[in-house]
């Protein structure tokens, strides 16, 4: 009984450590505390037709990067937008005339992202 215990203890061990391991350099973990940019460009719908105006902001703020602030552009009367932001997840939202209330999530990658925003 008390080898068996020892063997799974022994198991999980390194199971754990194994996992732990395994984690790359674009890891979301990681990636979440990055301080590194990246461009998005998009164009903001309401309704299947593009905004003409009001604004875009992506927040990279989370548990590992608190402070982190939040980057803002204007709407063009085209209805598209160019930001740039920390890479990693971003908490979005679009707000101005014609616009209802708008949040999503979205995740930013290194380089250049076409995102675009769809208000239902």
């Amino acid at each position: 009984m008390k080898r068996t215990r020892e063997l799974a203890v022994l198991l999980a061990t390194t199971t754990l450590l194994t996992v732990w391991g395994c984690g790359s350099e674009s890891s979301p973990e990681q990636v979440a505390g990055s301080s590194q940019e990246a461009t998005v460009q998009g164009t903001v719908t309401v309704k299947g037709k593009p905004a003409t105006g009001g604004e875009v902001t992506f927040d990279p703020a989370n548990l590992n990067r608190p402070t982190a602030k939040a980057r803002t552009a204007p709407i063009g009367a085209d209805g598209t937008f160019t930001v740039t932001t920390l890479i990693g997840e971003n908490k979005v939202t679009a707000s101005g005339k014609g616009i209802p209330p708008y949040s999503n999530a979205v995740e930013v990658i290194p380089g250049e992202n076409n995102i675009p925003i769809n208000v239902p």
